[in-house]
């Protein structure tokens, strides 16, 4: 199978998977936002934020040197997965002593109350030990090409996620707690399962481990540490600066505002997680280079097209997942589909990195980005609140995006098509300003940019997916 019918194979069965599973998420927005108060949802989201930044230190980011390692022909298999679980418990162990940093995130609620994460900590503890060994299996899985069970295990997790979630607030009234122990007990089944299915148990090695190939993926992944922390920061920073310079209300409808560009980081989601699969080949530098431009051409059509309907569905969007009152959450629509368009492009660029092992700089492109997005949360959220959250995380993206293209082009230089890239993103900025601004006839104007977006990008997509499908 070729790197074309490959790519396209394990994005559709990652599609399925993914779109099954995430869409009923967003869809249960309006239970959650019905089922909790403003500041309810808003510590519940800093939990979960908070629980994200944990993640890669405890587990070194070595899910993405299971994938990366997992995926050569020439390795052991168990090597790398017995080297995988070993690197999370050394790292939960390690962490334990620190809980009382938690306390040092504090949050203010609307009616004048004040708290810190420290109250939740041996929750936040277990989610974050589920979610890593969860992360570890379902890695191995894909690097053992196990596609499909990787998809199913995506529906099953949201489905176990959702049911609990009914049960524990709406029978046992558990809120904030029953939000999140909801997530740990689909990740601790998921895992399970995961174990039974794929047989995991055989690829642990319980002799002396491969200290060489240790050295080596600890290599790889322990620079992905701070890029993950800061990529999280990024969006975590918006809500922590809210939480303590506005309220917990303001950061909880920012956050639900926020849901709605994640449609797009869906799309990037699935397509990423097929590349990463994919980019792992015996080609030439030549056909590699050919390989990405074409590809990423076409993803970016896909990405602002779906950018240019999130903008002009922001009121309609907001209306169908929250209560009403999280409507004035869809002013930042606008600004953060843009935002999330350029991550996903940035998100692309990073490939480049992952394929050559050179994860230092990926993680100093994110550090840049993440300085420019706290910088700009501090200055501009005391003044204009969620708006300057949004825009802050608009710019940081912007610069992230750019920072790799030009940086990894010393590795593979992706040949973007600039002109229209340039003018698909000039539209979206006046689409979006018009949505803020409201004229009159104001949906017949985010009709007509939109059909103006899609028809720019339509000729692009069009091609790449006949050389797609030509190839494959």
């Amino acid at each position: 199978m070729n790197q074309y019918k490959r790519l396209l194979s394990n994005t559709f069965i990652f599609a399925v998977g993914t779109f099954s599973s995430k869409i009923l998420v967003i869809l249960m927005l309006r239970f959650y936002t019905g089922m909790m108060t403003t500041d309810e949802m808003g510590v519940a989201d800093l939990i979960v934020k908070t629980t994200s930044i944990l993640y890669p230190v405890v587990s070194l980011s070595i899910g993405q040197a299971i994938i990366r390692y997992g995926l050569e022909r020439r390795r052991r298999k168990s090597d790398v997965f017995t080297i995988g679980l070993a690197t999370i418990l050394c790292g939960f162990v390690i962490a334990l002593p620190f809980h009382p940093l938690l306390g040092l995130i504090h949050y203010n609620t609307s009616t004048g109350a004040t708290g810190s994460l420290l109250e939740y900590q041996w929750l936040i503890y277990l989610y974050v030990l589920t979610s890593c060994t969860q992360n570890a299996c379902s890695q191995f899985i894909r690097a053992l090409g196990y596609v499909r069970l990787y998809a199913v295990d995506g529906i099953f997790r949201t489905f176990v996620t959702i049911l609990l979630n009914i049960l524990y607030l709406t029978v046992f009234k558990w809120n904030i707690f029953g939000y999140v122990f909801s997530i740990i007990c689909a990740d601790a089944l998921s895992t399970v399962c995961l174990f039974l299915l794929a047989s995991l148990w055989k690829y642990i090695r319980l002799r002396k481990p491969n200290f060489y190939l240790w050295r080596s993926m600890l290599a790889y992944s322990l620079p992905l540490v701070p890029d993950a922390i800061l990529v999280y920061i990024i969006g975590f920073s918006d809500q922590a600066f809210l939480a303590a310079m506005q309220d917990t209300s303001v950061s909880a409808i920012y956050s639900i505002a926020y849901r709605v560009p994640t449609l797009i980081a869906l799309v990037a989601s699935i397509f990423v997680d097929a590349w990463q699969i994919s980019i792992v080949n015996n080609n030439s530098r030549e056909e590699q280079i050919h390989f990405f431009s074409n590809v990423g051409n076409t993803y970016s059509s896909i990405v602002f097209i779906i950018a240019s309907g999130g903008i002009m569905c922001a009121k309609l969007a907001i209306t169908v997942l929250a209560v009403p009152s999280y409507y004035i959450g869809w002013t930042f629509i606008p600004v953060l589909a843009v935002g999330a368009g350029f991550n996903c492009l940035s998100s692309f660029q990073k490939s480049v990195y992952l394929l050559e092992k050179r994860t230092v700089p990926s993680f100093l492109s994110t550090a840049f980005s993440a300085v420019v997005n706290i910088t700009l949360n501090a200055l501009l959220i005391p003044r204009y609140g969620g708006m300057g959250a949004a825009t802050a995380t608009l710019i940081s993206y912007v610069v992230l995006f750019l920072y790799r293209a030009i940086d990894s082009r010393r590795f593979m230089p992706v040949r973007w098509n600039k002109k229209r890239l340039g003018g698909t993103v000039l539209l979206l900025c006046v689409q979006g300003a018009l949505m803020l601004l409201e004229p009159p006839l104001w949906l017949l104007w985010q009709l007509l940019l939109f059909l103006v977006v899609f028809l720019l990008n339509c000729r692009e997509l069009l091609v790449g997916v006949n050389k797609l499908l030509h190839r494959a």
